[in-house]
């Protein structure tokens, strides 16, 4: 038994780091000046080096000053992993603007919203999104659209009076020259990102994060794997930039260590031959990744997959629980263990993961990271620190938390308190001082006077051989305060056979978290990360 490792082990983590008193920007500066030489990314079978990278950077920064971007400045990014991306983060955190995180896949009055908040007077996007931005643009700040044109679509927007034309990424940067860019002095503590998170509630709300919470997330994930001295080594970024996970593990710890990003477009797990490419081409040596991505390189044949993940030396699993039969089949394959992490867009990225190379217990979301404090706080008050096995909300604390929410006192207000932030996340922790996630606290049903976790019910139905994904939600009920109602996406030729599922439920659940009625979907919705959005489900139940 690992026990008593694990507990030794789970004392002595909350060790204080040295965190570099320097912008988010310095990581790039450094790295191109120790190693220029070095691939900084590889997008399309096209290599950038590094001192490539920090010429264009400089040079697109020069552009953005000369279009009247300035330090404090919020301009919205809604890209794909790519070039331009890296190129436009950077150039935007050197001239001491804020790069406003927008997932690509917001539109509507949503993208409106965000855009509005931030108060975003310059877009820079793919001219794919193009007609979403200018769909909602005459509601926004919005004044000069910059885009990256692959399909020359950007000649097919209508634009009327008072609309922004679209600059291309490309015609600014051939004209810009190889000026070193503007010299701005930015602070530790000035806002580097607005990561925009919808959360449980569907509206949505903007992580205010500094320099120095940015910093300190990428040392503290780095530390925690202690890798060093390995070279060019080339990671896998397939999670979106746009993500925290994606931004800090597939961006910020690569250009701080001088590692090569292999940049893919598709977070999808469908599109699965240009990931196996990279892995067999590249040989990475991380591949930050959340299940369903893991569960369809571990799904190829044994010595296939098994040659696919030779190179790995991380293997980190986040955005959403790890299911057990993934931990077991990538510990056959490999005889190494994946490693666990939990984060939200409000701590930069992560505050938990397992110990690294030995991992945690299954089920585990690890241990807090150096200099990250973590306890469980009772449902009721929110007051009194639970037992161990009690469950309760995770409050966390440490360098990298937010500032707060954007220009949302009375929501940051509600949830930053003495330095604590609450999660809104339902966990327990163990005797030693693992920590589990139970579910979102907004999620919990009550039904019948009992506490319903619903992911307790979807790893039940996960486990059914016929069962592709599934999601779990409570509906108001007269009789039972809330009713429970499981969604199912079977795999590909299962017959859709409801009551073989409610028998199912009956024979492996106590009988009052039994669903009272199961949904048959041609999908499941989840976010960028992988994550459940069972607000979709509420808003379409009937």
């Amino acid at each position: 038994m690992e026990q008593p490792w694990f507990k030794q082990y789970a004392k002595h983590v909350s060790r204080t780091l040295q965190y570099p008193n320097a912008p988010v920007y310095a990581f790039l500066e450094k790295t191109a000046a120790a190693h220029p030489e070095y691939i900084a990314m590889t997008f399309n079978d096209a290599d950038t080096t590094y001192a490539e990278l920090a010429r264009k950077v400089n040079r697109f920064a020069a552009v953005l000053n000369g279009q009247g971007v300035k330090k404090g400045d919020r301009v919205a990014l809604i890209l794909i992993n790519s070039p331009t991306y890296v190129i436009s983060f950077f150039a935007i955190l050197k001239l001491g603007a804020v790069a406003v995180n927008l997932s690509v896949g917001i539109t509507g009055e949503e993208l409106a919203a965000c855009l509005i908040n931030s108060g975003a007077r310059m877009a820079i996007t793919l001219d794919l999104f193009a007609k979403n931005l200018y769909r909602v643009i005459s509601k926004t700040s919005v004044k000069n659209v910059i885009l990256h044109s692959v399909f020359g679509m950007e000649k097919k927007i209508p634009l009327t009076e008072g609309m922004p034309a679209p600059q291309i990424f490309s015609d600014l940067m051939a004209c810009a020259g190889d000026a070193a860019g503007p010299d701005v002095e930015v602070l530790t503590t000035d806002v580097a990102v607005l990561q925009y998170t919808s959360g449980s509630t569907g509206a949505p709300k903007a992580a205010t994060l500094t320099h120095a919470n940015l910093v300190a997330s990428t040392t503290q994930s780095d530390k925690w794997m202690g890798h060093e001295h390995t070279g060019n080594a080339a990671v896998l970024c397939v999670i979106p930039f746009f993500h925290v996970f994606g931004m800090t593990a597939g961006l910020l710890i690569p250009v701080s260590k001088g590692y090569r990003m292999l940049l893919l477009p598709r977070m999808d797990a469908m599109d699965i031959l240009s990931m196996t490419k990279m892995l067999e081409t590249h040989r990475p040596i991380s591949f930050p990744a959340v299940p369903s991505l893991w569960q369809a390189i571990v799904s190829l044949p044994d010595e296939t997959a098994r040659d696919y993940l030779s190179s790995i030396l991380v293997a980190t699993s986040g955005g959403a629980p790890a299911p057990a039969a993934l931990h077991d089949r990538y510990k056959s394959l490999t005889g190494k263990r994946m490693i666990e992490a939990y984060g939200l867009s409000e701590a930069s990225s992560a505050t938990h993961m397992s110990p690294y190379p030995k991992g945690g217990p299954v089920g585990s979301v690890g241990v807090p990271l150096p200099d990250t404090q973590a306890k469980i706080m009772d449902l009721e008050t929110g007051q009194r620190e639970c037992e161990p096995g009690e469950i309760g909300e995770l409050v966390v604390r440490g360098p990298q938390i937010m500032r707060g929410y954007w220009n949302n006192p009375e929501l940051t207000a509600a949830v930053l308190q003495d330095g604590w932030f609450y999660t809104r996340d339902l966990a327990r922790m163990d005797e030693n001082g693992f920590f589990y996630l139970i579910d979102r606290k907004d999620d919990m049903i009550i039904s019948r006077g009992f506490n319903v976790y619903p992911a307790q019910i979807e790893e039940v139905l996960m486990r059914h051989p016929g069962v592709k994904d599934a999601a779990v939600i409570g509906v108001p009920d007269r009789m039972k305060g809330q009713a429970i109602v499981a969604a199912v996406a079977l795999k590909e030729g299962e017959p859709p056979d409801r009551e073989a599922l409610f028998q199912y439920c009956r024979e492996h659940l106590p009988d009052y978290r039994v669903p009272k009625a199961i949904l048959i979907r041609d999908s499941i919705p989840r976010d960028p990360s992988g994550k459940l959005l069972r607000r979709v489900l509420r808003e379409n139940a009937s």
